[in-house]
């Protein structure tokens, strides 16, 4: 299914920082005194003026784990079989006798577990795609410190040692997600909303404070490979029968949206866009609660 394109969404958001936000870097700490313990991830970029510069930003793979690790948490507060456990035993994919290679696309989505029918596993590719996000501004950053505790003597343990956090920020980047259903649309968007609500923090020393943001949705951009009127459509609803019926799609896997007219893009692709954070806030809220139902009519 991965090979065909039956409907897209391309949203860009924005995340800025309401509390101190701490991205640890993988590094060890340097030997120049002048540096962190703990530093911020960076990477190298061009800057306007064609110099090459250090900058921080949030890898999309810190992103993408905080919200699969939510969304993991949703589907286990309806039944644990909803999101695979990876060390049990009962982990996708590992239970089983054959070798990827030798089963069909078709039966390793319909055996994979809710969420790794979102975002993927060792057999079946991810529908959803995070980019890095870059800073936007000059960030703000300010060292912290701390020290570890010994919990039997009382006595400080390690440290004290400085985290470089940072304070005042917007990083920008994409999610695309394709080929989906209504209900992991729904899952996508509670999950990100969550975090967009400060229930759900990002980084390092969350329990300490750090890493409560806000995410404001910038731009989205739906695709779809039929006409879409008054309604979102799900891969469901645009895939052939005889996909449909292998993958084990929903039926009737639309959104009704008063108001949502496609336009046609090209002789195959009709397109919808928003820049309305407000509108794509209502968009994803709307489609939140049809993962459960989603869900429930799957098991």
């Amino acid at each position: 299914m991965h090979g065909r394109l039956y409907n897209q969404l391309d949203l860009e958001i924005a995340i800025v920082p309401q509390t101190p936000l701490l991205i640890k870097s993988g590094q060890k700490a340097s030997i120049d005194p002048t540096l962190p313990d703990m530093q911020f991830v960076r990477t190298r970029r061009r800057t306007p003026s064609g110099d090459v510069d250090e900058v921080v930003y949030i890898p999309g793979s810190s992103l993408r784990g905080v919200v699969r690790a939510h969304a993991e948490r949703l589907l286990r507060t309806l039944d644990e079989k909803h999101a695979c456990l990876v060390d049990a035993k009962r982990s996708c994919l590992r239970q089983k006798d054959q070798k990827e290679d030798e089963v069909s696309a078709d039966r390793l989505y319909r055996e994979s577990c809710y969420a790794c029918k979102l975002f993927g596993n060792t057999g079946i590719a991810s529908r959803v795609q995070m980019s890095d996000l870059y800073p936007a501004m000059e960030p703000l950053s300010e060292s912290r410190f701390g020290v570890a505790i010994d919990r039997i003597t009382g006595a400080v343990a390690v440290g004290p040692f400085d985290l470089e956090v940072v304070t005042d920020a917007r990083f920008e980047g994409r999610i695309v997600l394709r080929n989906f259903t209504i209900g992991q649309l729904g899952l996508l968007g509670a999950a990100l909303l969550d975090i967009a609500d400060g229930l759900v923090a990002l980084g390092h020393a969350k329990s300490r404070g750090l890493g409560r943001v806000r995410i404001e949705f910038v731009r989205a951009q739906f695709r779809f490979a039929h006409e879409a009127k008054d309604a979102i459509l799900g891969v469901g609803k645009l895939a052939p029968e005889n996909v449909g019926n292998d993958y084990k799609l929903p039926d009737n896997d639309q959104l009704t949206v008063q108001g949502l007219n496609a336009a046609r893009r090209d002789a195959l692709y009709h397109q919808v866009d928003s820049d309305s954070d407000e509108q794509i806030r209502k968009w994803l809220a709307e489609a939140a609660p049809r993962w459960v139902q989603e869900v429930r009519n799957v098991s």
